[in-house]
């Protein structure tokens, strides 16, 4: 990645004008601005900011202009950007950003930065390739919530009659994680790819939907979250050499890769409660909103302070979820614009100077914003910048022949492919460890469920009269059957994948040695080192040529003359010829021997095209293999998101048919107390009845006696 120098946060104000409440209550404008200087002055405190806005400084419409648009053209190059609107409950901060877009309206910097991002993708679309994901996100009571999950969500009533969704039982918290470069991402939080204008509004309106909102004494429409829109710019362009011979730029060098995020930020208003008369929940709410923003604060100080600074003091950037999350846009890689929102009525003047002097604190914050390029693309194009210098500085000394510029076009050409094929065996490496760490999830996942299995089982072994939770969990149990069978299945897939991958890369492997002994020695050199030999020999072969047609016409200019001496110069002059003929011999072989090393070299350069051919059969093999492996994994995934799903509905079904066993149990213990008090009341009713009727038995009998004349002792019978 490209480092740039430094760059502050820019800071604008923005002083929306009286409303109708504080018309009425009868409040007096006690914020000035100084005509024609970004100064605003309150009380006694002078400020001076980058822009200011409204209130007879410049008009709210030229914001976008001047703050806004620099950050979306900077997006397009590759660097990350942070638009922050902060402020007092009720100063203008959602109608500023246009968080609460209804029924298409362009009111507010989100749609203005929406048109004005797609109508440059329109300019730019035949050059580059575009894509585009949004995200909304809120942090409602110091947890991290997704406001573009489909799942349906209960909007309680409050008592004055507004819609306040303050809970949210249906969407788990998303948890923050960071990676090994420091980047911080959100595990399991919505991004939804977006191709048109209506696609990223209608992702915009749906999460303002969503967004938890209440009724206060100082608005009646008062965001009770931190709002975070992210929009996320992938762009693929091909880079095009220039030739340093006619100036052209015809030869393809190769794809770049830019991702930059623009972050827009609506961040909740700070609060009192005796200005704002919360109590229960509303009271709670305001605390945590007060809590983020003071921790917001404390690292715009120990950011601002030059002193604190150069000390290398601690910023607490882990004291609060918004803080963790603007990590980046305050004093990191971002280009960050904060728009301080301000309300001029003088029953907020306290609110409206603390708001300045958090504002003032911002200005002095450096970001180090940088370039978002790939790696290996930045790589690369260092590389093509220093292969395009050099062959610059070869033209300007005259140049190579033409089959030696051939040759290096070759050699670089083989090296790019070379590069390139390592640099996807790196990656289907990195693709295979994913792999294993998933098929590690999928064994603690069927662990998972066979505890859970366990969990039925005891559930189906309760003894409850007129209960059919046995036929209901027994049900289930196909399910968990054909669920582990799917996780096999799949294993099995995926090491299949693996071996085949292993194959690939080995071959792989086994060709690039092949190319690295062929084209082992330098090409160039090899050649330039056969040419000159090649001239050498000529050379020295027409020298000697010409020696010996001297001495033959010396011989024949000699051959009349008969002295002694003349015959042995002629002699010796044959002698020197015939070792001169010997060594034209040796000559003519080692020429031979040159020609043949040639022939050699072109012979290794057809194996080189033929391993070159392999290579690249291999390579689509490859990327074939990685699209069936993506597939498969996507597939695996989003049948386990389903499986996790059902899982944690049959979790809540056991926590209720738990609970209707415990009522049930409860009332079948009170019914056997009632059951043993009525058979105790009817076991002294049946024994007093007994007694009864044997008391009456005797008496009877004793009637009778008395009928039969019989008188006890001592009565007389009356005549």
């Amino acid at each position: 990645m490209e480092v740039t120098e430094n760059c502050s946060v820019k800071v604008a104000v923005h002083i929306r004008p009286l409303i109708a409440d504080e018309r009425t209550q009868g409040c007096t404008e006690c914020v000035t601005v100084t005509k024609g200087k970004p100064q605003v002055q309150i009380g006694t405190h002078s400020f001076t900011f980058d822009h200011v806005y409204g209130h007879g400084a410049s008009p709210s419409s030229s914001m976008f202009e001047e703050c806004v648009a620099p950050l979306v053209d900077g997006l397009f190059q590759g660097y990350n950007a942070t638009v922050l609107a902060y402020g007092q409950t009720g100063s203008g901060k959602t109608y500023t950003m246009g968080t609460a877009i209804k029924d298409g309206s362009e009111t507010g910097l989100i749609p203005q930065v929406m048109n004005a991002l797609f109508k440059k993708i329109e300019t730019l679309k035949h050059q580059t390739e575009f894509q585009l994901h949004v995200s909304f996100i809120e942090i409602l009571k110091e947890e991290v919530r997704d406001l573009l999950d489909s799942e349906p969500v209960s909007k309680p009533v409050t008592p004055n009659g507004n819609a306040a969704k303050v809970t949210v039982p249906g969407r788990p918290p998303i948890q923050i994680r960071e990676s090994s470069s420091g980047v911080i991402t959100l595990a399991g939080s919505t991004e939804v790819a977006v191709s048109t204008l209506q696609e990223m509004a209608t992702c915009l309106e749906q999460g303002s939907i969503n967004r938890a909102t209440g009724s206060t004494n100082m608005n009646n429409q008062s965001s009770r979250s931190h709002a975070i829109f992210t929009i996320t710019l992938e762009q693929m362009h091909k880079i095009q050499s220039v030739s340093a011979v006619n100036d052209t730029s015809d030869e393809d060098m190769g794809e770049e890769y830019l991702c930059a995020k623009l972050h827009l930020v609506d961040l909740a208003g700070s609060e009192r409660a005796k200005r704002t008369g919360s109590d229960g929940l509303r009271l709670k709410e305001g605390i945590h909103i007060n809590r983020g923003l003071l921790a917001l604060g404390n690292v715009i100080s120990a950011l601002g302070d030059e002193k604190k600074r150069k000390e290398g003091v601690h910023v607490p950037y882990r004291d609060s979820k918004l803080t963790r999350l603007l990590q980046d846009s305050l004093g990191g890689n971002s280009k960050t614009v904060m728009i301080a929102c301000v309300s001029p009525a003088d029953i907020n003047a306290e609110e409206s100077l603390n708001t300045l002097k958090y504002a003032n604190r911002a200005r002095n914050i450096q970001n180090k914003p940088v370039v978002n390029r790939d790696l290996v693309s930045n790589e690369m194009q260092k590389m093509r910048q220093q292969l395009q210098y050099l062959q610059a500085e070869l033209c300007a000394r005259g140049g190579p022949t033409s089959d030696i510029q051939t040759l290096k076009e070759r050699i670089t050409w083989l090296e790019a492919t070379n590069e390139d094929l390592r640099r996807e065996l790196h990656e289907y490496r990195s693709l295979r460890a994913v792999a294993e760490c998933c098929e590690t999830g999928a064994q603690e996942s069927r662990s998972c469920f066979v505890k859970i299995d366990g969990h039925k089982r005891a559930i189906q072994s309760m003894d409850l009269p007129d209960y059919q939770m046995d036929e209901v969990l027994s049900d289930d149990n196909p399910g968990e059957i054909d669920e582990v069978d799917k996780e096999l299945e799949h294993a099995l897939r995926r090491n299949n994948m693996d071996r085949e991958l292993n194959e690939l890369n080995k071959r792989l492997e086994q060709k690039e040695s092949e190319m690295k002994l062929v084209g082992g020695t330098d090409t160039e050199a090899l050649k330039q080192h056969f040419q000159k030999k090649i001239t050498e020999l000529e050379e020295e072969k027409r020298i000697v040529q010409q020696e010996r047609d001297r001495l033959l016409a010396a011989v024949e200019n000699r051959a009349a003359n008969s002295d002694s001496q003349i015959q042995k110069a002629q002699e010796i002059n044959v002698q020197k010829l015939k070792a001169l003929e010997a060594q034209i011999s040796d000559l003519k072989k080692k020429q031979e021997n040159q020609v043949e090393l040639l022939k050699q070299k072109q012979r290794s350069d057809e194996a080189a095209k033929r391993l070159q051919a392999e290579i690249q059969y291999i390579k689509a093999q490859k990327v074939q293999l990685q699209h069936k492996i993506k597939q498969e994994a996507e597939q695996f995934r989003q049948w386990k998101a389903y499986r996790e799903k059902e899982l944690l509905q049959l979790k809540k079904e056991g926590r209720r048919n738990e609970y209707e066993r415990h009522k049930l149990e409860a009332l079948n213990q009170r019914q056997k107390q009632v059951l043993q008090r009525k058979t105790e009341e009817a076991a002294m009713a049946t024994k007093r009845l007994k007694e009864l009727l044997e008391a009456r038995k005797y008496s009877i009998r004793d009637n009778s006696v008395n009928h039969n004349g019989h008188t006890p002792n001592g009565q007389v019978n009356d005549v």
